[in-house]
């Protein structure tokens, strides 16, 4: 819970900064994206959380119905266009306050964006190769919450290399580790080889 707490002192910062959340299975970084989120939507702000891969949407849309009581506005490639004008439109109208999508959800034209979170950050799908054009989402979501004075949360168990190389070079980039697994279980040794 160390820290939990050295990470909640972060998010109180005004400048920017990456908080960069590293925690194995069930060390509770998922209980930690809600309460941040819940925190923004109560000041009238927007949230966003990417997934990797489309599958993931409904597990999470069912974790984040359960906890916050409303179902979250999902975006991705397979929404039908009469869901994406209704969700463009609650956007717009900042009436739609939790988004969860691909990375393509990036574009869409917040009002009040106050968080984006980028679950399983490491992932290679938050690149995007082809077709046109070319982009790595987290790169864009760092972009995005700078010009919105918005938080951004990287969640990982194991982050990428290049994220870790931010973490050690700079300053703008805070590594909180979550060591502790809320349930009794131990945490499995990591080695890197």
């Amino acid at each position: 819970m160390n820290g939990m707490k050295n990470y909640l002192i972060m998010l109180k910062k005004k400048k920017f900064c990456v908080s960069v959340l590293q925690g194995t299975t069930g060390s509770g970084k998922t209980l930690v994206y809600f309460e941040r989120i819940k925190k923004i939507i109560e000041k009238n702000k927007q949230a966003l959380v990417l997934l990797p891969e489309i599958f993931l949407t409904n597990q999470f849309q069912s974790t984040l119905e359960e906890f916050f009581g409303f179902p979250p506005a999902v975006w991705h490639s397979r929404t039908t266009p009469k869901n994406k004008r209704i969700i463009l439109k609650g956007i717009i109208q900042n009436k739609i306050k939790l988004i969860i999508g691909a990375r393509s959800s990036l574009m869409l034209p917040f009002k009040k964006l106050g968080i984006i979170i980028v679950d399983e950050e490491h992932d290679v799908s938050y690149k995007q190769d082809s077709p046109m054009p070319c982009y790595d989402a987290r790169e864009i979501a760092i972009e995005i919450v700078k010009r919105n004075s918005a938080k951004l949360i990287f969640g990982s168990a194991t982050p990428s290399m290049k994220t870790w190389k931010k973490c050690i070079f700079e300053k703008n980039f805070k590594m909180v580790r979550m060591s502790q697994r809320i349930s009794s279980k131990e945490i499995p040794e990591i080695k890197i080889i």
